[in-house]
């Protein structure tokens, strides 16, 4: 490998294999020490180089690093040394490692690495970054370290969607999460010692088997999340033999082969599970849980989008629960109905011209038009009328008029590209649906003038790919990547199968270039398989202050296309991919404490200003201070309430369209994710056979001699599609009904027929 150092021990480049990795040379550059006492923070700068390392002091500690070369791996090696006859008690004692993260623009951003996972462990520190062109950087350090964060561009102004580069705090006081070292002050004369390890990994190289050469246990497996009655496999990698605990309960691990360990975990109630391996010197961490069924889980979050009220305004965000409340009713799902349509009733006029058939309240915002069309649709569907259609048509137009470019693209009202920003296109087929169901050829002509500007504004995405712009500020933006990839997909279920492949390649093409976006190696089901999402907090629960929001309600915006891919493809990898992501999110129901939270923050230790409520001024919030560590922030909505019959501004500021932003907040956001539960697996069943292995979701499977029996989870399921390496005779005891048929691959529904 190959490295090149400035005068003051930055790292200009450094070629691990080939090319070479970006590192920062402006401010961010490093690496660099952050070091924090009370208030006063200090950033070294100009470092002395003297007997081999790079040196400087702040308040009496010495603090040094040197490099070295251990094959394709660079080495650094960090000490801090109280020089001082007292005890130090350090606050934050980080090393920025300058690593470039910056993602800025089209093509620009397939070189950078974006700062995947970051992960602290009892008695170790690990992770990886990747590249949308599929280039990883393993990083590790056998030592303690306290935690980490990310450094952003910009914190609490529009913009702000860049990551920087990282830093490693090897200490850091106040909150934590209990999995990690705990930092302890620097006695009088002693040196405490890191070193970290930064090597490319091979293509073919996983990240948990690099990392169990280092000698730790390591959890390795495809799924974190089940459904009750299910069984978890994975496996632990170990070069001696593990210790699991699961909430402090021996678990038994199975030899398998060398250094490979099977464990089985099943649950017949819903729980979620830690789970601690050590195997002597190292100890690992795991979250797994086994969810409530989708029937429960849909219900307490019909009940949420009332106890959580919705709120018309400048941003749909603030009344996304509207289309959870559409699914309750669709599938009759026990909620207070009443209450939900007389929300309707009076949010759609505050934000919507209902007669015009256009916006009123931030027209220029076309996301928010876009969502009113799928809503309407969805309305139209459950309430069996079409009178919600009839709007949802007349928006539609409007939209198509007002914002779609001869190319294809839709624009908001800058002109800037948004059809990825949710997902427009995929909104107007969500209503196209709903309007081929209708037998007259007034709503067939509406459909398929509606499916073709839906269909040339997909065209310009599968011709242009990542290259388009989003929402706020430019960079590799993960709703960019996932809103075409759903896009694309629900397009190419619509057409003939010969018409489909140029979606699919554009999808997979986007698909692989997100995967540096996601969190799919960490073995926890609180997060695993999310997208990294870091700038909502400000606007949807007004926490001041950039982190990771993995999930999201944004982060369901994958699971759309993976399971349409799936469809498509018929891939196993996507299928388990779509519901680990999905269950992931839906951990942020508690249904047991009747709670939804808005977002789980994997950060460890991130110091913020939050907005809570005032009791001096009921109904009304103030600012506090808090330190958020690796936990699920909740809603604000509960308390902080929009006024009656009253159009307000999204988050705190103002907008001309409307008098107030009391109660405006963007937390119903989180509701995307009971939208996709229902496009997604609540009525739905799937069964995948590969090399003898089975995949059951929502549904058992029983091979006999005679054929496969398939037994869905719940009473809702009416559909159940099949994937199998050759036909099969299948029977599906639906509710109330038996289903039989011959059928290698498609659909079989409970009607008695079943589709290819």
């Amino acid at each position: 490998m190959k490295l090149e150092l400035t005068a003051t021990g930055k790292i200009k480049y450094c070629v691990f294999h080939a090319e070479a990795v970006p590192f920062r040379q402006d401010d961010y550059g490093g690496p660099a020490w952050q070091c924090r006492l009370g208030e006063e923070l200090r950033t070294s700068t100009s470092p002395r180089f003297k007997e081999g390392w790079f040196k400087e002091a702040f308040f009496g500690v010495e603090l040094r690093y040197r490099f070295q070369t251990e094959g394709d791996s660079l080495i650094i090696e960090a000490e801090a040394e109280n020089q001082s006859s007292q005890t130090m008690p350090l606050d934050q004692l980080g090393l920025r490692i300058g690593l470039d993260c910056c993602m800025e623009s089209y093509p620009q951003w397939d070189t950078v690495f974006a700062p995947t996972l970051l992960r602290c462990e009892k008695t170790y520190f690990w992770g990886f970054l990747s590249s949308p062109s599929g280039r990883r950087l393993g990083i590790y350090s056998p030592d303690p370290i306290a935690s980490w964060h990310l450094d952003y561009n910009r914190f609490f102004a529009d913009g702000g969607h860049r990551i920087m580069t990282f830093c490693l705090d090897f200490l850091q006081s106040g909150k934590l999460p209990d999995r990690h070292p705990q930092s302890r002050p620097l006695k009088p004369w002693e040196t405490r010692r890191w070193r970290i390890e930064i090597a490319e990994l091979a293509a073919e190289q996983a990240v948990p088997s690099w990392l169990a050469e280092k000698g730790v246990p390591v959890f390795a497996g495809e799924r974190w999340s089940a459904e009750c009655g299910s069984v978890l496999e994975f496996e632990l990698l170990s070069r001696t033999e593990p210790t699991l605990l699961a909430e402090g309960r021996a678990v038994p691990c199975s030899l398998k082969k060398p250094g490979v360990y099977t464990v089985r975990l099943k649950s017949d109630q819903p729980r979620e599970l830690r789970l601690t391996a050590s195997n002597g010197k190292h100890q690992s961490e795991a979250w797994v849980q086994f969810i409530h069924p989708w029937r429960t889980i849909m219900e307490e979050a019909a009940r949420q989008a009332l106890s959580q009220p919705q709120k018309m305004g400048t941003h749909c965000e603030s009344w996304y629960g509207l289309f959870t409340g559409a699914a309750a009713i669709l599938h009759d799902l026990d909620f207070d109905r009443a209450a939900y349509l007389k929300k309707v009733r009076e949010l759609v006029p505050l934000g919507f011209d209902v007669e015009q058939g256009c916006p009123t309240v931030h027209p220029g915002r076309i996301q928010n038009t876009a969502c009113m069309i799928g809503l309407m649709a969805d309305l139209g569907a459950a309430l069996h009328s079409d009178e919600p259609l009839e709007l949802g048509a007349r928006l539609a137009d409007w939209l198509i008029e007002h914002s779609q470019r001869e190319d294809g693209a839709f624009c908001n009202g800058k002109g800037k590209h948004y059809t990825s920003v949710i997902y427009i296109a995929k909104s107007l087929l969500e209503l196209v649906l709903e309007e081929r169901r209708q037998p007259e050829a007034l709503w067939q002509a509406r459909a398929q003038r509606h499916f073709e500007a839906a269909k040339r504004a997909v065209d310009e995405l599968a011709l242009h790919r990542d290259n388009i712009e989003t929402e706020g500020q430019a960079t590799l933006e993960d709703g960019m990547l996932t809103c075409s990839v759903a896009q694309l997909t629900m397009l190419a279920k619509m057409l003939e199968p010969e018409a489909r492949r140029p979606y699919i390649e554009a999808a997979e093409c986007l698909v692989r270039k997100h995967r540096c976006l996601e969190r799919t190696v960490v073995a926890d089901s609180r997060c695993s398989g999310t997208t990294l999402r870091f700038w909502e907090a400000q606007y949807d629960v007004l926490t001041m202050g950039n982190m990771i929001n993995s999930p999201h309600g944004w982060s369901a915006w994958k699971v759309y296309g993976m399971i349409d891919l799936y469809l498509l493809s018929g891939r196993r990898d996507y299928l388990i991919d779509a519901m680990n992501t999905l269950m992931s999110c839906v951990s942020l129901l508690d249904v047991e404490n009747k709670t939804l939270n808005w977002a789980f923050v994997p950060d460890p230790h991130r110091e913020v200003m939050s907005f809570v409520g005032d009791p001096e001024n009921p109904g009304r919030g103030k600012f506090q201070a808090r330190t958020i560590a690796e936990e699920r922030v909740g809603m604000i909505s509960g308390w902080y309430h929009a006024p009656e019959n009253t159009a307000v501004f999204g988050y705190l500021g103002s907008w001309p369209d409307v008098t107030t932003d009391q109660g405006g907040c963007c937390d119903n956001d989180v509701h995307e994710i009971f939208k996709c539960v229902e496009e997604v697996i609540l009525t739905r069943a799937y069964v995948h056979e590969e090399d003898g292995r089975w995949d059951a979701f929502h549904c058992t499977v029983e091979n006999t001699a005679e054929g496969l029996t398939i037994r869905p989870r719940e009473a809702l399921v009416d559909q159940v599609h099949v994937q199998l390496t050759q036909p099969m005779n299948i029977t599906v005891e639906f509710a109330g009904e038996r289903v039989t048929a011959r059928l290698q691959s498609g659909w079989i529904i409970r009607t008695g027929t079943w589709a290819e």
